[in-house]
């Protein structure tokens, strides 16, 4: 698949997260910390596949690999914090913000790996 339209599929899903990480819900008090619940295997996924997506479309995955975990770290992190700046009766959540981190590593360390059996 060609790597410029694999960067417009990660440039549109990124703008889809940030909708929808800011997109206003129903106030749902305040948050307590829950680790295994299905919202965060859906944010696993969703930062996993962030990952999958950005890293595709690098030209160089070996190089870019490290600032790539950074910037999507960043990423959910800033988006933790609109979250609870912004009032859109959203909240900065811990457990969401560690599910997106591990989404986002487990993406780097599966794709290293497919990369290096392919190589």
């Amino acid at each position: 698949m060609d790597r410029k339209y694999i960067s417009k599929i990660a440039f549109f899903y990124s703008l889809f997260l940030i909708l929808l990480s800011l997109v206003p819900i129903p106030d749902l008090g305040w948050p307590i910390f829950k680790l295994f619940e299905i919202d965060k295997l859906v944010h696993f996924v969703m930062y996993f596949s962030l990952t999958i997506l950005w890293c595709l479309a690098s030209e160089n995955f070996y190089k870019s690999n490290f600032k790539l975990l950074l910037f999507a770290i960043f990423f959910g992190f800033a988006l933790e914090i609109f979250q609870h700046i912004l009032p859109f009766g959203r909240y900065f959540d811990l457990a969401d913000l560690l599910a997106n981190s591990l989404g986002v590593i487990f993406g780097i360390i599966i794709l290293y790996y497919i990369k290096k059996k392919l190589l």
